[in-house]
């Protein structure tokens, strides 16, 4: 007979996916969108395995009940209601035993929702089964507009945001609705990051207007967020970020930052201000680049200035034109780039080549292309460089990576 904590050491192994329930930064250099399909398609192969050891046998389902609460992945509105009931059962029978509401294993929740309509009252299910999960540490929130609501206001249910903060405010460490239609106000946010003091990860980059367009003398202050390492904003929207006192750092623990730059460049005062004040500490910025690429040198310096510490910078260009010549980094080791242009034109890559050979980077150790079909669009344009192209690459002090960090050409 095998004892069961060798049974639940065996469904770990057989559940765990590493970086799931890790509150650190991801490793993945991708643009959002695509770094999260890939997360939650990893989500759904861990959940079909869990779900496959708890209906083998009663004991098996028991034991197994554990890992399959550990992460809930919510896709469809209908299965909010069945969800909620179910909860409400499990806390029933729980109560006046010794019994453990499974509920309170959750440390992962994705409510992602795509295609289905939600009405108000799902948002109010949505919120009480949000209630049962105490010690929720990472939340990220997909959710359609309302069939009514004003397509430029597009506000997430300030009940939501409530729940969380009344239920597993102390808990939470990951908070992402950057890929939702619908957004906190700005106020709902600051509750939620007043509320969450051990919040590590902020992916919110745009807020919905606030209810009764507040001046901003009347607005609720950025809280001091003592633990927040890592954040995702958006040029238009960065003012939402701007604490009153302009100089005080606000982020002291802040080592990574996603800046989206949206064209035209409104408020760039915002950007430089938030950059002087926050960015001092910063190892790793990735920009969303959607200017004009000679614009692009100005960003280059305003954290070659501003970013002592940062070491790895991630470009994702609109296309590999954008990446002009002659640029200058920061003083960076890493530099990994990504053309949003599917199988981009062979003049394309020219352009990338030329850019890197006249790249001045005095401390740059790789650069990395990060995207699969990029590397083998840049592998076939490489064969058809003269000997002269190519040793004008081999001159720069740095090595071009695959997607994987294997070198493509080492250079120096």
């Amino acid at each position: 007979m095998v004892p069961p904590e060798i049974w639940l050491k065996i469904f770990h192994f057989a559940t765990d996916t590493p970086g799931l329930l890790d509150y650190g930064p991801s490793q993945s250099d991708l643009p959002p969108v695509l770094a999260k399909e890939q997360e939650l398609q990893l989500l759904r192969d861990s959940l079909i395995t869990k779900r496959s050891l708890a209906l083998v046998c009663r004991t098996w389902g028991e034991l197994a009940t554990e890992f399959l609460y550990q992460s809930i992945l919510i896709t469809r509105v209908r299965t909010l209601l069945p969800l909620h009931e179910a909860l409400q059962r499990r806390a029933r029978a729980a109560a006046g035993t010794t019994g453990t509401h499974p509920a309170r294993w959750t440390r992962r929740l994705d409510v992602v929702i795509e295609y289905d309509q939600c009405d108000t009252a799902d948002y109010g299910i949505l919120a009480d089964v949000i209630r049962y999960f105490s010690n929720l540490a990472i939340v990220t929130l997909s959710m359609p507009i309302l069939p009514f609501n004003d397509h430029w206001l597009r506000q997430l249910h300030t009940e939501l945001i409530v729940s969380l903060v009344e239920t597993c405010g102390p808990s939470l460490r990951v908070f992402d609705c950057a890929e939702s239609l619908l957004r906190p106000c700005r106020e709902d946010l600051m509750l939620l990051l007043a509320g969450a003091p051990n919040l590590r990860i902020l992916r919110c980059p745009i807020c919905s207007p606030t209810p009764g367009d507040r001046s901003p003398c009347s607005r609720s202050d950025v809280p001091v967020m003592a633990n927040l390492e890592s954040i995702s904003l958006m040029s238009v929207f960065l003012r939402d970020y701007l604490p009153r006192e302009k100089n005080k750092n606000h982020l002291p623990a802040l080592r990574r930052l996603t800046y989206g730059c949206i064209s035209p460049p409104f408020f760039a005062y915002a950007w430089k201000s938030f950059v002087k004040s926050s960015c001092s500490a910063v190892t790793c910025i990735t920009l969303d680049f959607s200017f004009q690429g000679d614009s692009l040198q100005s960003e280059l310096d305003l954290l070659s200035e501003c970013c002592p510490a940062l070491d790895k910078l991630v470009i994702h260009f609109r296309s590999w034109t954008e990446f002009i010549p002659h640029l200058a980094l920061p003083p960076i080791s890493r530099l990994r780039i990504h053309s949003k242009l599917a199988k981009a034109p062979a003049f394309h890559y020219c352009s990338l080549l030329y850019a890197l050979t006249t790249l001045t980077a005095s401390k740059l150790g790789s650069v990395r292309l990060i995207h699969a079909n990029a590397v083998d669009e840049f592998l076939h344009c490489l064969r058809s460089l003269s000997q002269d192209e190519i040793d004008g690459l081999a001159s720069k002090a740095f090595r071009i990576e695959d997607h994987e960090g294997r070198a493509i050409l080492l250079v120096g």
